[in-house]
């Protein structure tokens, strides 16, 4: 078995190993131009950390990390981004080569950690379990129920949190008569849901900034100053919270970057309210599904329930600390 950097001519194999040993682990099926796309004509694949093993001239493993000092923690990390081996080499042995590689490579780079996150800019679709091969856009660690995981506990890896993929089908959600009567209660206190309106509605971008997350900071105030549909909680007419923004994926899946409420304006119930009109809006925009990810002991997995999403998978984020 030989070991070797990715090469450009490798991507025809790379994609049957995607759609043969990556569809085992539960990735959704794609075609060349849509793997280019995704991985390996993304601004952020990284060819040098990218490495795939041979045998007698055949392909019979992959692996993928990338690094970028622009990306979360880009720093001190690399991320993981993918493992695939034939069936036949599905083995210990070959996984501990492959990322051992990738490692090597993060190592050489400066980097001091590994890490299987949602951070990761390589976002890869994978078909959610019970359903007629509905996708999530983005898988965010690896799944606790495939070999892998348990090799990369073996391999070093910590398992630093558990996130839980909800899913609802919209057909079956239905906008409660209590939310009406929860907005109307809110409203008398001062506190509104509504779609944002620039130059009406302030301090979005502050909000956004004070939730620590790099990757709404880039995402929520270019798409409420860019004219996108955006549903934010609101404080008389200061930005408290947002949602979306709302559309509907090409997939079927309702889009959703997130749902936050700022520290100060919590326990008035704008989260609540927030999620219901989200569900409410997307099933409106023609979506057929939602889906979304919440740490197992996030509290706010309960009004996901409420509303009708069911757990269908879990994934683990893993980190590794790089020994130079």
């Amino acid at each position: 078995m030989k070991l070797r950097l990715y090469e450009r001519a490798d991507a025809p194999e790379v994609l049957r190993l995607w759609n043969t040993a990556g569809a085992a682990a539960g990735y959704a099926p794609l075609d060349a131009g849509k793997l280019d796309e995704l991985l390996l004509a993304h601004p952020a694949f990284c060819g040098e950390s990218t490495f795939v093993l041979e045998e007698r001239g055949a392909l019979r493993g992959f692996a993928a990390g990338c690094t970028g000092d622009t990306l979360a923690q880009g720093a001190v990390r690399g991320y993981v981004s993918c493992v695939l081996l034939d069936e036949t080499c599905d083995t210990a042995e070959n996984t501990a080569l492959l990322l051992g590689a990738v490692e090597e490579s993060f190592r050489a780079k400066g980097k001091s950690v590994a890490a299987v996150t949602f951070f990761n800019p390589l976002r890869l679709p994978w078909i959610i379990p019970g359903t007629d091969g509905h996708r999530h856009n983005n898988m965010p660690g690896i799944a606790k129920d495939i070999p892998l995981y348990e090799r990369m506990l073996a391999l070093g890896y910590r398992e630093a949190a558990t996130e839980m993929a909800m899913y609802l089908d919209l057909a079956a959600f239905a906008y409660p008569a209590a939310m009406e009567e929860r907005a109307a209660k809110m409203a008398a206190q001062g506190y509104t849901v509504d779609w944002y309106k620039e130059g009406v509605h302030r301090g979005v971008d502050e909000m956004v900034a004070s939730l620590g997350n790099p990757m709404w900071d880039a995402e929520i105030p270019a798409a409420a100053h860019g004219g996108m549909r955006l549903l934010v909680g609101l404080s008389g007419d200061t930005v408290a919270g947002f949602t979306g923004p709302v559309y509907p994926e090409p997939t079927g899946r309702g889009y959703f970057a997130g749902i936050a409420v700022e520290e100060r304006y919590r326990g008035h119930g704008l989260g609540k309210l927030l999620f219901y009109q989200l569900c409410r809006a997307e099933k409106e925009c023609g979506a057929q599904y939602m889906s979304l990810f919440t740490g197992i002991d996030n509290p706010a997995q309960n009004i996901y329930k409420e509303a009708g999403f069911t757990p269908r998978r879990y994934f683990a984020v893993m980190i590794k600390e790089l020994k130079s």
